[in-house]
């Protein structure tokens, strides 16, 4: 009887063995044919924590304006919006924006962001400070840099701060600076900055938005007739659409545009009134009060004549038979 318990034993271990064995083969996948056998990647803990639209102000060409462009703002875990707004808007515009440039120097980052009720605080790296790469040492004795570098300093505040005013709830933007190694330096950004470039010390005030600079319905109107009144039609074919959305005509080769432009008759003075934006905001329409100079030299009031914009890659442009259209009959 012994004998025969201790060979039931043995076989009893002898199966315990074999399922231990089966267990630790247990394949780690049952694979579906057709399918990837590979697992997705980790999450990064630095993944995007949001995607919203934002709208960003960029120079347009060589204009003292500023565009916008609507760009899908990424935001990730441990960033404010206002930081990732400003990193998104010093990365310049996108590839597709082919008629805008950024009007900052290259290597600008945030270094700090903060909000005190309306007002924003900023604290930017000091390349802020640095030129655009084509800036010239000498500016202060070229005419035309003199007036060009006090420009650009102000279309890239304007920048910043339409920026930020047009996608935060603030009234105003403080810009300070990384401390650098000389600890005479001043956080607060110089209004010297602004004007000259010299060594003034008083801090420029909070920057408050100038719609001035931005090619809204009505700004952009004005640019256009001005353009047209000062005759400088290279500026004006800036603002021609590529393709006119109600007569489906093509923007004319630059001779020819030139040729057309001229043939009118001369334009003396004019008064924008108003303007209205469609439903869909692709259109919008203005009223425009004229002076002409007729070939046999009379003046001629023209009242109430309609232009109509249209978006074009986010930016309002004239159709030519809009531009042209009320003098030619």
């Amino acid at each position: 009887m012994q004998k025969l318990r201790s060979v039931f034993l043995l076989m009893l271990c002898f199966l315990l063995a074999g399922c231990a064995a089966q267990t630790a083969s247990v394949p780690e996948s049952t694979l579906i044919p057709g399918t990837d056998p590979l697992l997705p990647p980790a999450v990064d803990t630095d993944v995007l924590r949001t995607r919203e639209d934002a709208t960003l102000w960029f120079r347009f060409q060589d204009e003292p304006y500023l565009a916008p462009e609507t760009r899908t703002l990424v935001q990730l875990n441990g960033q404010s919006y206002e930081e990732a707004l400003l990193t998104s808007l010093f990365a310049g515009p996108g590839t597709q924006y082919v008629e805008l440039r950024s009007p900052f120097p290259q290597g600008v980052r945030v270094a700090a962001v903060s909000k005190q009720g309306r007002t924003l605080l900023v604290t930017l790296s000091r390349e802020f400070l640095n030129g655009l790469s084509d800036e010239p040492e000498s500016w202060k004795e070229d005419r035309t840099w003199m007036y060009e570098i006090p420009l650009r300093r102000q279309l890239a505040m304007q920048s910043l701060v339409a920026t930020v005013t047009e996608n935060c709830d603030v009234d105003e933007v403080i810009v300070l600076l990384e401390q650098g190694t000389d600890l005479k330096t001043s956080m607060w950004l110089e209004q010297s900055w602004f004007e000259d470039g010299s060594e003034g010390t008083e801090p420029a005030p909070p920057q408050t938005r100038n719609d001035s600079y931005l090619l809204t319905p009505s700004v952009t109107g004005e640019a256009v007739m001005t353009c047209w009144l000062q005759r400088d039609w290279q500026r004006l074919y800036l603002y021609v659409a590529s393709v006119d959305a109600y007569s489906g005509e093509t923007r004319p080769e630059y001779s020819d545009f030139i040729a057309r432009m001229e043939a009118l008759p001369t334009l003396t003075d004019f008064v924008c009134t108003g303007f209205s934006v469609s439903r869909d905001g692709l259109e919008t329409t203005l009223s425009v009060h004229a002076d002409i100079r007729t070939a046999d030299g009379s003046i001629r009031e023209m009242n109430a004549r309609i232009l109509r914009l249209r978006r074009d890659n986010g930016l309002w442009k004239i159709g030519i038979s809009s531009l042209t259209g009320w003098l030619e009959v």
